[in-house]
C-alpha cells in the first residue's frame, strides 16, 4: 500500500504569541506512525519579509534534519507585489514549490484582497501553479468577532458562531469567480460546510477546475 500524502500541516508554526505544539520531529514520527509518509506544510512570511524566499529559507531550516517523512512546502503570500510575483515564478521553476496560499480572512494579518488573489491566479496560470484559498469573509468576521467580544461571548461556541457558513460559501464563490475570470484552477482549502461544498459542485458541474479540501 502506498504512503498517504496530508497536504495540509502546520508544524512549528508561529501565530499570535504562540506555536503549534507539534514541530517536524514529533509531527513527522506522528505521521509516520499512520502511514503517512509525505506531508506538506505552509511557509509563511513574516510581516516585512522582503517577498518570498526568507520564509521558505525560514521553513526549510525547521524541516531540515529533523523531518522523518518526505516534506513540501505550500508559499503563504499576504500580497502579490514586484517582488512576490518574481520570487512565485523562480520558486515554481527552481524550488519545486509550485502552491501558493491566500487567505479572505484575517484582515491586517493574513488577508489579501481580491485583486491579489486575481494576479496570482494568472500568475500560477503562465507558469504551472496553483493556488489555495482561505475562503471566509474576513470582514463579516471581525464585525461578529467584536460584537461578541462586547457582549462577553468567549466561549469555544462563540469561535464558530462568529463565522457562518454563509461566508464561507460567499468566499468560496468568489474566490471560483475570481479563478474563472483569469483562467486558473483553484483549491478550497479546509472545506467546513454545505454552502461551500455546493459552490464547488456547481463550479466542477460548468467545467471548471476547481477542487475542495475536506
Amino acid at each position: 500500500m502506498p504512503g498517504g500524502i496530508d497536504v495540509h500541516t502546520h508544524l512549528d508554526m508561529p501565530y499570535g504569541g504562540t506555536a503549534t505544539t507539534d514541530d517536524f520531529e514529533t509531527g513527522t514520527i506522528a505521521a509516520a506512525h499512520g502511514g503517512t509518509t509525505t506531508v506538506i506544510d505552509f511557509a509563511t512570511p513574516a510581516p516585512g519579509d522582503d517577498g518570498l524566499y526568507p520564509a521558505f529559507e525560514a521553513w526549510m531550516r525547521r524541516a531540515e534534519g529533523k523531518s522523518v517523512v518526505d516534506f513540501g512546502f505550500h508559499m503563504v503570500a499576504r500580497e502579490l507585489t514586484d517582488r512576490v510575483s518574481r520570487d512565485m515564478e523562480n520558486l515554481i521553476r527552481r524550488d519545486g514549490v509550485t502552491s501558493f496560499k491566500m487567505f479572505m480572512a484575517y484582515p491586517g494579518r493574513l488577508m489579501a484582497d481580491d485583486g491579489a488573489i486575481f494576479r496570482a491566479l494568472r500568475k500560477t496560470r503562465e507558469h504551472g501553479g496553483l493556488v489555495c484559498v482561505h475562503a471566509e469573509n474576513g470582514w463579516v468576521i471581525e464585525a461578529l468577532v467584536r460584537d461578541a467580544l462586547a457582549r462577553g461571548e468567549i466561549a469555544p461556541k462563540h469561535h464558530a458562531l462568529t463565522r457562518p457558513p454563509q461566508g464561507e460559501g460567499e468566499a468560496t464563490g468568489r474566490a471560483i469567480a475570481l479563478a474563472d475570470m483569469a483562467g486558473a484552477p483553484v483549491y478550497i482549502v479546509h472545506v467546513s460546510c454545505a454552502e461551500a461544498a455546493e459552490q464547488i459542485r456547481r463550479a466542477r458541474d460548468r467545467g471548471l477546475a476547481a477542487f475542495g479540501e475536506t
